[in-house]
């Protein structure tokens, strides 16, 4: 592995996400909708930032890492890396740490928005944020292993995200979903967020950790499997 193909990678994805206005607005979208509400509902804005910068951190990573690689292989560029001596792992590194840093600038945009938050609160925000975008990048990155194209890309990460992303909301519910949804790392993270946003005390034992811990390793093995049958060129 060697650092200058991966920083390689890393300029080549920042220079294409920057063409392709799209893309890059997905990076603004939920920010714009949780300042809108902020103006529009000023009495409730906590609960917007609540609800949109979980599902922010999950649109991000999985379908723009998704979208970034399906897009590389629509176009056959990703098969011209791969003979330039690309190696898999320094090309999923450059792309992966484009993706975590544009994320975690997407959700810095919150920030004015959330009160009272001090000196360790944002190591936690920011490092619970950074946990959830590799697990969620992980689960991109397979999507566009598997997939031929974009537009097969955002077809099939939709109904992960879905499943992903609104399970905590269902879980605050009903008890049924609770039990399913306390497994998925973004129920911790939509957790924690709220305890930040709401001045409550912070929760971090470790039951948080083990479920990091074990979501990452179901998304790695999951990408490994379906690696091992498709290949990045296939």
């Amino acid at each position: 592995m060697k650092l200058h193909h991966i920083t390689a990678i890393f300029k080549k994805t920042a220079k294409d996400m920057f063409k392709n206005k799209r893309q890059l607005f997905f990076f603004l979208l939920f920010p714009i909708f949780t300042y809108l509400f902020y103006y529009m509902i000023p009495d409730q804005h906590d609960v917007f930032s609540v609800m949109y910068l979980p599902i922010n951190v999950l649109f991000c990573s999985l379908n723009i890492m998704a979208a970034v690689i399906a897009e590389e292989k629509e176009k056959g560029t990703l098969r011209s890396l791969i003979f330039a001596n690309i190696k898999p792992i320094e090309y999923f590194i450059g792309t992966g740490l484009f993706v975590l840093l544009a994320t975690l600038a997407s959700c810095a945009l919150f920030l004015p928005l959330i009160e009272n938050m001090e000196g360790i609160e944002y190591l936690i925000y920011f490092g619970l944020i950074s946990l959830s975008s590799i697990c969620s990048m992980i689960l991109g990155a397979t999507v566009g292993v598997v997939v031929k194209n974009q537009m097969a890309a955002n077809g099939l990460c939709a109904p992960i995200t879905i499943v992903i992303g609104v399970l905590p909301t269902f879980g605050a519910m009903n008890d049924t979903f609770k039990n399913v949804s306390e497994l998925l790392y973004t129920t911790k993270f939509a957790n924690t967020v709220a305890e930040i946003i709401y001045n409550q005390a912070i929760t971090m034992d470790w039951k948080i950790i083990l479920t990091y811990v074990a979501n990452f390793a179901i998304c790695f093995v999951i990408f490994h499997l379906v690696y091992r049958k498709k290949k990045l060129d296939d």
